[in-house]
């Protein structure tokens, strides 16, 4: 308790006692009877977290103080020793006097009952902060200080923070009963191929590293601008969306819902790029493939929301809306710097720290992956010219470490032909790569892909160096719905002669498509440049 929460004096302390429930009153004095009397109950009510601010009664939280005081400093704990201990630091008023110490260690009370009167006090102490909150957001609308949406945001971002996590609630479990729980999971998931919350991303090497995005879990796309984040959150919604038929949810702080549509709709034409959709002069034949696009698109489940203003409650708010009418496989943020916190004027650092912190208990709540983008600082761009020094590391995530902390998976996108723009010819495929630098449930590693900007299209190409399934060839489109969409076959003919590999494989069961039909984005790769 701090020293300015023990500056009332003994009328308001009074006048404060008045307005406290009885049965709150005796659970209170019960728990510090207890705690006088029985030291193992003082370590039962910290244990359970239990603190001088959770009473009701002041006089109550400041006796607690000195027997938690006496505990932790591994003295006895009674009536006599929670007195000396009050009037040496000359608390012994606040404290309601020698007399009132002794009536509340008389209290009759139970050893057996210490759980429900600790239940009692920190339940009363959480509907308190409720009742304060409201108060002070009543106070501040009736004097109409700030926007109506403003007061909603931070009276529900206020009340969200006082919500009581289960997780903390859980005590000691024993090895045993854990253990079980997972061995019980795992040979349902082997049975069933895979957990169906998990979301694949499409780019076959990238889920084999990183498992896929898992329910609950706060993921990180960062790069620098222009590197495409864009690109790639997108490109990820299209096959989840696509080739596993699941709903993606897109926040698009930045772009409109128009200029996220043509991104989609440019990454899986077959013959029509970018520049032609933004700066309208197709021809005949590329308005006839955007239409098959179009088509092919419509039974997307994918939603924006291109609100530039808006915070993780918000984003809450609207995503328990969504999930009323459809199940949520997915959430994309674009991107988490945009982002505001209700009610926060620390500092950018801590709104961040903040914005992290909520977007991850967003994920958990929901038990939804959440993929934030985030853009580097300019450190990259400051080193040396070689390639090895151009690659970001976590140090270079902007604003906030809490980022990095939050993040279960953080992977940087890095395109070393970005660097040697005006320095050589413009190539039509660029390579790239997709860094995994921290991966909690997995190892980090680097992913191989491709990039074509007339598209802002990224995929995955086979290499011999991969590890592949036996049942699949380099070059060869798998037909699993777990590999990606842009796995190509090409003729013997388009590949120079020591890339030449074996007949092709192709693997027939077509276990998440059991009717052979064609797969989502089958023939968007027709549309690439001649000799790929």
């Amino acid at each position: 308790m701090s020293d300015r929460d023990l500056q009332d004096n003994l009328v308001d302390q009074n006048t404060a006692v008045k307005n406290i429930p009885y049965s709150v009153k005796e659970a209170e004095m019960s728990v510090l009877a207890l705690c006088m009397r029985n030291k193992d109950a003082v370590g039962e009510c910290v244990g359970k977290r239990l603190v001088p601010e959770d009473f009701a009664d002041p006089r109550n939280g400041v006796i607690f103080s000195a027997i938690r005081e006496l505990y932790v400093s591994n003295q006895d704990v009674n009536r006599i020793l929670v007195c000396k201990e009050l009037r040496e630091k000359k608390l012994i008023d606040k404290a309601g006097s020698d007399s009132y110490v002794f009536d509340v260690a008389n209290m009759d009370s139970v050893m057996s009952a210490l759980d429900d009167y600790i239940s009692v006090v920190t339940s009363n102490c959480q509907t308190r902060k409720v009742v304060n909150t409201l108060e002070k957001n009543l106070d501040s609308a009736k004097k109409q200080q700030g926007t109506v949406n403003n007061l909603i945001e931070t009276t529900v971002a206020q009340l969200n923070a006082l919500k009581i996590n289960d997780d903390e609630e859980t005590a000691f479990e024993l090895l045993a009963p854990i253990l079980k729980r997972n061995l019980a999971e795992i040979v349902k998931l082997s049975q069933e191929g895979s957990d169906r919350r998990t979301v694949k991303t499409g780019f076959p090497h990238l889920d084999k590293l990183t498992g896929g995005f898992r329910p609950g879990t706060f993921n990180i796309i960062a790069a620098r601008p222009a590197m495409g984040k864009t690109a790639l959150a997108l490109n990820m919604a299209a096959n989840v969306a696509g080739m596993y038929s699941k709903t993606v949810a897109i926040f698009s702080l930045e772009m409109s819902k128009k200029e996220n549509a043509n991104r989609l709709l440019a990454s899986l034409s077959q013959h029509t790029n970018a520049d032609v959709i933004i700066n309208p002069h197709a021809t005949k034949e590329q308005l006839e493939d955007l239409e098959k696009t179009v088509e092919m698109m419509s039974p997307l489940k994918i939603w924006i929301d291109d609100k530039a203003n808006t915070n993780p409650v918000e984003i809450m708010n609207k995503c328990k809306n969504l999930m009323s009418k459809t199940e949520v496989s997915l959430i994309i943020i674009d991107h988490l710097g945009l982002l505001t916190y209700p009610g926060r004027n620390d500092g950018r650092q801590n709104e961040v720290a903040a914005i992290a912190r909520s977007l991850k208990v967003l994920a958990k709540e929901l038990n939804i992956p959440v993929v934030a983008l985030a853009q580097l600082n300019r450190g990259t761009e400051k080193r040396d010219q070689s390639d090895e020094d151009r690659i970001p590391g976590l140090a270079d995530i902007r604003e906030s470490g809490a980022i990095e902390q939050d993040a279960d998976c953080v992977i940087f996108i890095h395109r070393p032909d970005y660097y040697l723009k005006g320095k050589r010819e413009k190539k039509e495929i660029e390579d790239a790569q997709l860094i995994v630098a921290k991966n909690r449930h997995g190892a980090t590693d680097t992913v191989y892909v491709k990039w074509i900007p007339s598209k802002t299209r990224f995929f995955e190409p086979d290499h011999k160096s991969d590890p592949q399934d036996p049942q699949q060839s380099a070059y060869t489109r798998t037909s699993s719905s777990d590999s990606a969409s842009s796995d190509f076959h090409f003729d013997d003919n388009d590949i120079p002669p020591e890339e030449v590999m074996d007949e092709p494989v192709y693997d027939d069961t077509y276990p998440d498509n059991p009717g052979n039909e064609e797969l989502f984005g089958d023939d968007t790769h027709d549309g690439f440049p001649e000799g790929f």
